[in-house]
């Protein structure tokens, strides 16, 4: 996953005055305030009198200065007349239509999952009450990217259509449901810089249902039982070397040493063997870099689809002679997957990043949380 630049705040509402839409001209009345962030920087919520302005901002890879406003109103509320024009959502959303398994996370946080009425990726989805819609037919799979099924979602009438984009040609897409009448919502969760960033777009979700309240209140639990099991390993000076990934053909892509993953590795007490690269995405590492580095690995996490030992080492029979594999510390984030890759990691562990490093300090340090309860983990044996 690639990364969006920081703008600060300050900068924000400096801005404001000059985007509507993608591109704000004038800032409606009346500012009641604007809700303080604690990490992400990809969205904005301003509160006004009578409805609240997200702004998202530069929503996919390389982006620069593309701010993308929405407005929303209670049902049951009259729309201003400086919102003429304006791309307005009424709340809280009836139905919606979710272009990432990830947006399932958000919403089943916030117990929100009986509104989706269509699903791209439905044979990855791991939430037990979507997947039982679509059994049920309630839930309709529309599609992604150049597949998407513009008319069946026209059928199914979204109030609004969560959407996502790796590069800028999410706007062909965007365009072409704008002209068909169809209301979309740009989500770029996957640019954030840490786990707690990625966790905190809850809040911009929460707002699409009247949940502002309660997506504080999940956000802030989630925050301070992070950082609680942070403080727990803070002290602790042994430090188990970490190798990540798994190679594609000859080219092992690993993960930036600013990564989401090497946060969680470091906050969980961690050594990253990348730890000094200065990237934010994967970067390509020759197998030959990586069997050298790997050879003073104490653990191996996050080895793709792998489910165990002799899958592993299909991959290349040298892995055998790694520590990691010898002393049997492989663990793989894939405890509740699907068969043709699916994995809860990528969907409700987004939401959930005290989860994903309760789970990694029972890997790297067991005396601290001596249970073996994972969440998102398995032992690959």
């Amino acid at each position: 996953m690639t990364h969006r630049i920081f703008i600060s705040l300050l900068f924000l509402s400096l801005i404001f005055s000059c985007f509507s839409g993608s591109k704000s001209k004038s800032t409606p009345r009346e500012t009641i305030g604007l809700v303080q962030n604690t990490s992400a920087t990809g969205f904005s919520i301003q509160h006004f009198a009578t409805y609240q302005k997200l702004t998202v901002i530069d929503p996919w890879q390389k982006s620069t200065d593309n701010l993308f406003d929405y407005y929303l109103i209670d049902r049951d509320k009259k729309i201003p007349a400086e919102l003429t024009e304006k791309q307005i959502f009424r709340t809280p959303l009836q139905r919606v239509v979710c272009l990432s398994t990830t947006h399932i996370g958000y919403l089943s946080a916030l117990n929100e999952t009986t509104p989706v009425v269509g699903l791209s990726g439905s044979l990855y989805l791991t939430n037990p009450d979507v997947k039982r819609g679509i059994d049920e037919n309630r839930i309709r799979e529309v599609g992604y990217e150049q597949g998407l099924n513009y008319e069946l979602i026209m059928q199914l009438k979204p109030d609004a259509v969560f959407a996502f984009g790796v590069g800028s040609e999410i706007n062909t897409q965007i365009n072409k449901l704008k002209d068909l009448g169809i209301p979309v919502v740009l989500v770029g969760e996957y640019l954030e810089q840490s786990p707690m960033a990625k966790a905190e777009w809850i809040k911009f979700f929460g707002a699409f249902f009247g949940k502002d309240a309660m997506a504080d209140s999940v956000f802030k639990n989630i925050e301070s039982r992070y950082e609680a099991i942070k403080l727990a390993v803070a002290k602790v000076t042994d430090k188990p070397a970490v190798l990540t990934g798994l190679p594609f053909k000859d080219t092992w892509w690993m993960a930036g040493g600013q990564s989401n993953l090497a946060v969680l590795i470091n906050d969980a007490g961690g050594n990253f063997l990348w730890r000094e690269n200065t990237s934010k995405e994967a970067f390509p590492v020759s197998l030959e870099e990586v069997f050298l580095r790997a050879s003073k690995a104490d653990f191996w996490i996050n080895c793709g689809s792998v489910n165990n030992i002799n899958e592993l080492l299909a991959f290349d029979p040298r892995f055998s002679a790694l520590p990691a594999v010898k002393n049997s510390r492989v663990y793989n984030n894939n405890l509740h997957s699907t068969p043709i890759g699916g994995n809860d990691y990528w969907e409700s562990g987004v939401v959930h990043p005290d989860l994903v490093l309760r789970d990694l300090v029972r890997i790297f340090h067991p005396e601290i949380f001596s249970d073996n309860d994972f969440s998102y983990y398995k032992k690959v044996e």
